[in-house]
């Protein structure tokens, strides 16, 4: 057993700390009168959820005879391989539909759970990189350089447009997904040596690059997200 499960935790903890420090006083979420308790249950499906389909993406990029069995599938901790992609997927996916089906101010909370998930995800790229007993490839460090870059870029230009208005709810979880899946794509092609770059991961990926961009760039009508635009 590894330490994947600690660094779940933690970046977990870190995830649900970002929501309630963007949601517990925010004036949309006051507005709409949604408690806490919501966002949280929501925040907890979210990452059972997410958890579930990073586990299903994982499997299907990596066969392994070892995945086949319940037991095998399930005892991530034991047989680790988790997908980040599939983590978005399963997450957000869920999200989206628990919003909507609750009536929740739904860009809103997409962007702050966007911004919670950014922030979580170097951390728990960094957890991997301390408490890994193997040699880690190069492009794991080029990951969390982008990364950590990435969520410079969303706290210092993006996030306060978005809380300032000038950013429609919604957006900044496009932004988000673009950007993301971007790294994701470039991170594998490097881990892949340039070989075997058409796979499950990066196919989902790609997907979700090109619609997030071209949604993103419908709703905004120009790409006013770049500073000083």
């Amino acid at each position: 057993m590894n330490f994947l499960i600690l660094i779940l935790l933690f970046c977990f903890l870190i995830f649900l700390y970002i929501i309630y420090l963007l949601s517990h006083e925010d004036f949309v979420i006051l507005r709409a009168d949604v408690s806490m308790e919501k966002i949280f249950n929501a925040a907890f499906l979210f990452g059972i959820s997410g958890l579930f389909f990073s586990r299903l993406i994982y499997v299907f990029s990596h066969p392994n005879p070892v995945f086949h069995s319940f037991l095998g599938f399930l005892l991530f901790p034991y047989f680790p391989g988790l997908s980040p992609i599939g983590g978005l997927i399963g997450g957000f996916g869920f999200a989206y539909l628990y919003f909507k089906s609750r009536n929740l101010p739904l860009g809103r909370l997409m962007d702050f759970f966007s911004m919670a998930y950014l922030i979580s995800y170097p951390l728990a790229l960094i957890g991997t990189l301390i408490l890994s007993r193997q040699t880690l490839a190069w492009p794991l460090y080029i990951s969390i350089l982008l990364s950590a870059l990435t969520v410079g870029v969303f706290v210092k230009y993006v996030l306060p447009k978005s809380l300032g208005g000038k950013l429609k709810d919604g957006n900044l979880s496009l932004i988000f997904f673009s950007s993301f899946s971007l790294i994701y794509i470039l991170t594998n092609i490097f881990i892949y040596n340039f070989k075997n770059v058409v796979n499950v991961e990066n196919i989902f990926s790609l997907i979700i690059l090109l619609s997030s961009f071209t949604y993103l760039v419908k709703r905004e009508g120009s790409l006013k997200i770049i500073p000083g635009i």
